[in-house]
């Protein structure tokens, strides 16, 4: 009787015959694939890709934020490095993106292509990429025998989970330097786990991506840190094979002194100035519900309790595996099978490094004035540690596919409701850019509960405090400010003779729009003085905003432009003129007074 052909079920869960045992590729077990699994991961990724551009487009964004980096590459171009106002204005860093705006500023000057027409795609580039490396850490997880044959499933429900996930999209463009940020952190989490501690490209690589993450925002620090530590406890461990070319391997952390030095000879600070401007006080009253509104935004209590089933039932194998790292710590150099397996420490300091990131914008910095941007990074971590989670329960595939398919359901009505309710939402609306949309009102009773819960903290985040603003109001407070400003065309033209002065609060498209005006940022983020000036205690705080100038500071500059309608703006004559002394003598004279008060 002749055999009828196998389903695409049966294709799609069909093991190859070596499947049963792992590949191993520098010590790392790395699952071997048949010819067909292979077809199957290009296919999967290519339609990951197809998703992602699709949401990209769908969540397309420009934030005004992002035209602040976009001037610094503008006078940059114009002759000036990376400043604010040009001279005779003190140089301020009021970005928090070197690496970004040094990619900007190249793109430009080599493909003739201007930040706003380059940025999102070059997000689009880094969150593809993302996906790749999330993609090859699913290969690399140790699997059981009992989910090895549906590997291809669980990394297609991943590879779904990830690119339908509102936050992966939403900051798969905005203009920031976000989705490259990602990339960076997730290459260092891929290069400390999954490459083998023994190879000479662990070393490389893991520093490398440390660098670069550092590079791209001040915070990846932290990870410069936890790599210092690991490259010292693995040259402990490995002293016989400490050489010349480990520490060459090691070098591009010299990327992050070297940066240091340029930022203390050209702006004579240790940390950008935008760190001064948002950093007022720990805010964990702000964190606490940043981070909560993220768990039920994704239903990440699904993901919280089955860590929790892990930690308890499988305590005493992570008792063991602890007592053996610390062991093997105390006798530095004395195993002789370390370089055939992962050290479970550098795994744990890894895991601690993107933990204690987390907890420092929560509980430090309050979260952010963005839509969940500081736990994005996070979102691949989640799906991916969700099926290890499941390797290590060892239930059987049916049902771990159903739980995996749960939390992913799951994870859509909040976020999507959300979407359905303002993604329509015009510049009409930006009588208040902070203005929060309730989702309860559109579920159904029995479930409105959870939706009354996620709108409470919304409205204590958003219009109080300012704190995860959507990223609709982002896009339209964007639109809004390029329909006021006149293109940067037309901007360009406009003379700088007598060192013209504007105000503004929200400073990016004005800044871009107007290349030749000197902008006084009353936020603080591109102001030396507005950025250290104390902030009144008894005032309401609000996240990035909470700066205000001292009296009589930007009249020491005497303003003479002004917005006198759309896309037109007044250059008045000042009564008595502006020169380059009034200048240096302002602000020099200003930012002694900062220190006394």
């Amino acid at each position: 009787m002749k055999k009828s052909a196998p389903g695409f079920f049966e294709l799609f869960t069909q093991k190859c015959k070596t499947a049963s045992e792992p590949d191993v590729w520098e010590g790392q077990p790395f699952v071997r694939l048949s010819k067909r699994e292979k077809l199957f991961l290009v296919i999967l990724l290519c339609t990951a890709g197809v998703l992602l551009y699709f949401g990209w487009r769908l969540f397309w964004f420009l934030t005004d934020d992002a035209y602040i980096s976009f001037r610094y590459v503008s006078n940059s171009i114009l002759g000036y490095g990376y400043v604010w106002n040009p001279p005779p204005f003190r140089p301020v860093e009021g970005y928090t993106n070197f690496l970004w705006i040094v990619v900007l500023d190249a793109v430009w000057r080599v493909f003739n292509v201007a930040p706003p027409q380059s940025a999102n795609y070059l997000s689009l580039f880094f969150s593809f990429s993302t996906l790749v490396l999330g993609a090859f850490m699913v290969l690399r997880i140790h699997w059981n025998s009992s989910l090895r044959p549906y590997l291809m499933i669980f990394l297609g429900m991943v590879l779904l989970g990830i690119t339908t996930n509102r936050t992966f999209l939403a900051w798969s463009s905005s203009g920031l330097e976000t989705a490259m940020f990602n990339f960076f952190i997730t290459l260092w989490i891929y290069s400390c786990i999954f490459i083998h501690q023994s190879s000479k490209r662990w070393i490389f690589f893991t520093a490398l991506s440390a660098a670069l993450t550092s590079l791209t925002r001040p915070d990846g620090l932290l990870l410069v840190a936890a790599t210092v530590l690991m490259l010292g406890l693995t040259f402990l461990k490995q002293k016989h094979k400490l050489d010349l070319k480990s520490f060459l391997l090691a070098s591009p952390l010299l990327l992050i002194v070297l940066h240091l030095i340029w930022r203390i000879n050209f702006y004579g600070q240790w940390l950008p100035n935008a760190y001064y401007a948002k950093h007022v006080a720990p805010w964990p009253q702000a964190g606490l519900r940043y981070g909560l509104s993220f768990i039920l935004e994704y239903a990440l209590w699904i993901w919280l309790a089955l860590l929790l089933f892990v930690l308890i039932t499988k305590f005493p194998d992570i008792l063991k595996t602890a007592r053996a790292g610390f062991s093997n710590l105390i006798a530095i150099g004395s195993d002789k099978n370390y370089e055939h397996r992962t050290d479970p420490l550098i795994t744990l300091v890894a895991s601690s490094t993107l933990i204690a990131h987390t907890l420092y914008y929560t509980f430090i910095i309050g979260g952010d004035h963005f839509e969940y941007r500081v736990y994005s990074h996070l979102i691949l971590f989640i799906f991916i540690s969700f099926i290890w989670l499941l390797n290590k329960v060892k239930l059987k595939a049916y049902i771990s596919i159903t739980s995996l398919a749960i939390f992913i359901l799951l994870s859509y009505p909040v976020p999507w409701t959300h979407w359905l309710l303002t993604h329509r939402i015009g510049t009409e609306s930006i009588d208040k850019p902070t203005k929060y949309v309730p989702i309860s009102d559109h579920w159904p009773r029995f479930v409105s509960w959870y939706g009354k819960a996620f709108d409470s903290l919304q409205l204590w985040l958003i219009e109080g405090h300012y704190v995860c603003v959507r990223h609709h109001q982002h896009k339209v407070f964007h639109l809004w400010q390029i329909s006021r400003f006149p293109s940067r065309e037309q901007g360009i033209s406009v003379p700088a003779d007598g060192y013209p002065v504007m105000v503004q609060f929200g400073v990016g498209v004005a800044g871009w729009a107007l290349p030749r005006i000197n902008i006084i940022d009353v936020s603080g983020l591109n102001d030396f003085v507005i950025a250290r000036t104390p902030h009144d205690p008894n005032s309401p705080r609000h996240i990035a905003h909470d700066r205000k100038p001292p009296d009589g500071y930007v009249e020491s500059f005497m303003p003479n432009v002004w917005l006198t309608g759309m896309k037109r703006i007044k250059i008045g004559q000042r009564k008595v003129p502006l020169t380059k002394e009034n200048i240096i003598e302002s602000e020099q004279g200003w930012a002694e007074k900062i220190k006394k008060l």
